[in-house]
């Protein structure tokens, strides 16, 4: 049975009340309301951000990793999940950190990283191990298991899932116990060890009747299996037929088993008959697995259905169905392993950027540190370095996409070259230089897995995007030096349409300062010329067409004007290119 994320309820966790209150509804409605628990989280995680409170902005992240995970998006979750851990570590929330490494490690294993699923999870386990928990070591340890087993170590999967066991009974986990035990009985039968195997098998159905009902029909699949290994088919097919009733007598109270369990069930069903030689009573079964895992789309299961049919039919001397059969199990295959190559690829690209990002921020968060020891000399020093640093963040959070050419200083000279066309007075225009540098600092609270999307944004994570502005505002705002005011004003404003259709606060016309109106014209301009994660390097003349274009409608047209006259300045072979 696969590996779940670790993660119980953290109210013990220094978050402040309203983001504790915030994490806590999510994790009550999880399980029933999923849209809704990740709604709650990334409220949680937007008011944690705003009160500096770096626990709580952890346990978020992760709450939307799991959620993610949870959802079949692994490449969200292995973005989201390496960002809570990064958080947690710099505010020393371990028991967050270490969650969030098994769960990186999860998702390494099912894309068959298994070295690096193996490094991520033992580090979780000694991370976990440092806190005063322990009702999550035996999940991590199932986890560790698991890997050792694709690996091919069953000898170090038996001792780990053993010590999982150990660990989980006596915290009264009865239900992950059950499963532990099943994992431990199917170890022990692929080894042809079906004495000990049925031994933990019925140790695990027994458990998990009292503790984890949802479980039983599985287990009893997999005791069958180990009863037909000791050539005991009576006791065989006793399970099978508890197996099924269980499923009617749940189907009556509207709990009926989901897909996977009835799949695996006839499956097993499947093989066992096929282990007796009774080829039509197999075919029977697997056929109607088959059918259902086409209809629930599940392609992991028609895999093995169509290679136990292509035996079958084999052997019942249905040669062309068997080959039929063989070729859509073939197909398959290669569909599979195509995807899961893909996946393998993406993962191990994602952690190779992180690790690219984490070195940045480091030698962000080092030359910062020297910026506030040398600024303290005079008010004047101090605020040059401030703005210094926060020129730093925002280069960093431009160094997260794919054009890392000096957007930032690009959109500050063109901005400033405007103003003096503008007519505005050369000390404003100076400030606006260095101030519209600045216009893109939200983007640090944007995650890496929206802000580094090649394909077209959802709804949800255009919004996420759309919140660099008001989150870049809030890290400018409140400073007393004109540079810091003039640029909280324009991150906040410079995704504003003249004709009120922008955002965030649909502002028009001259109610959107002159400063924002110019960094929206210099910012679309730079942003069009350079490639980025989702589009080509437009040709300048080009991407000069489309800023004319919105004159009236996106810019301020004698913005627009200004920005020409400056073009053609720098550029006089644009002259009669650009409408």
């Amino acid at each position: 049975m696969a590996p779940d994320p670790a993660g119980s309820p953290a109210s013990d966790l220094s978050t402040s009340s309203r983001v504790r209150q915030l994490l806590d509804e999510a994790a009550a409605c999880r399980e029933v309301d999923a849209s809704r628990a990740r709604q709650l989280s990334l409220e949680a995680r937007v008011v944690s951000r705003a009160e500096g409170d770096r626990p709580g902005e952890a346990e978020a992240l992760y709450r939307l990793a799991s959620l993610a995970h949870g959802a079949g998006d692994p490449d969200e979750a292995f973005a989201l999940a390496i960002e809570a851990a990064e958080v947690a570590h710099e505010s020393g929330t371990r028991v967050i950190e270490a969650w969030a490494l098994h769960l990186v490690g999860i998702v390494h294993y099912q894309a068959s990283n298994f070295g690096e699923a193996l490094e991520h999870c033992l580090k979780a386990l000694d991370l976990y191990r440092t806190t005063e928990l322990h009702v999550d070591e035996g999940n991590i340890l199932n986890t560790v298991a698991s890997i050792y087993q694709s690996m091919g170590d069953t000898d170090r999967a038996i001792a780990t899932y053993e010590q999982s066991l150990a660990i989980s009974e006596p915290l009264g986990r009865f239900g992950f116990a059950a499963l532990v035990l099943g994992n431990l009985a199917r170890i022990r039968a692929q080894r042809s060890e079906y004495l000990p195997a049925v031994s933990l098998g019925r140790r695990a159905v027994d458990m998990a009747r009292r503790h984890s009902p949802d479980m039983v029909s599985s287990l009893l699949a997999d005791l069958a299996e180990s009863y037909m290994g000791l050539a005991d088919q009576a006791k065989a097919a006793e399970c099978f037929a508890e197996a099924r009733r269980i499923w009617e007598e749940r189907a009556e109270h509207g709990a009926g088993p989901t897909p996977a369990t009835q799949l695996g069930v006839l499956i097993a069903e499947g093989r066992v008959a096929l282990r007796r030689g009774a080829l039509q009573e197999a075919i029977s079964v697997l056929q109607a697995g088959l059918d259902m895992a086409e209809r629930t789309d599940r392609p992991e299961f028609e895999l093995e259905i169509n290679d136990l049919l292509a035996t079958a039919f084999k052997r019942s001397g249905r040669f062309e169905e068997a080959l039929e059969c063989r070729e859509k199990h073939d197909r398959q295959y290669r569909e599979m392993f195509t995807h899961a190559t893909d996946l393998r690829l993406r993962t191990l690209q994602v952690a190779h950027e992180t690790a690219s990002a984490r070195r940045q921020a480091e030698i962000l968060r080092l030359r910062t540190h020297e910026l506030e020891a040398t600024a303290s000399s005079s008010s004047i020093d101090h605020a040059l370095a401030q703005l210094d640093a926060f020129e730093r963040v925002a280069q960093l959070a431009e160094f997260r996409g794919v054009d890392t050419d000096d957007h930032t200083s690009r959109v500050g000279d063109m901005a400033a070259e405007v103003a003096h066309a503008l007519g505005q007075p050369s000390e404003w225009c100076e400030l606006l230089r260095r101030s519209a540098r600045l216009h893109d600092i939200g983007k640090v609270g944007v995650p890496d897995a929206v802000l580094t999307k090649s394909a077209p944004l959802t709804v949800d994570e255009f919004a996420t995007m759309k919140s660099h502005t008001t989150l870049g505002h809030q890290i400018l705002a409140g400073s007393a030096s004109p540079v810091m005011q003039l640029a909280a004003e324009i991150a906040l404003t410079h995704h504003e349409w003249f004709d009120g259709s922008g955002y965030p606060g649909g502002a028009s016309g001259t109610a959107i300062p002159l400063a924002g109106r110019i960094v929206a014209v210099a910012d679309v301009f730079d942003a069009l010329c350079n490639r980025t994660n989702y589009k080509r390097a437009w040709p300048r003349d080009e991407a000069a067409r489309f800023v004319v274009s919105g004159s009236g409608s996106q810019f301020d047209p004698a913005v627009v004007d200004a920005f020409v006259s400056v073009l053609l300045a720098r550029h006089p072979e644009l002259r009669g290119l650009i409408g």
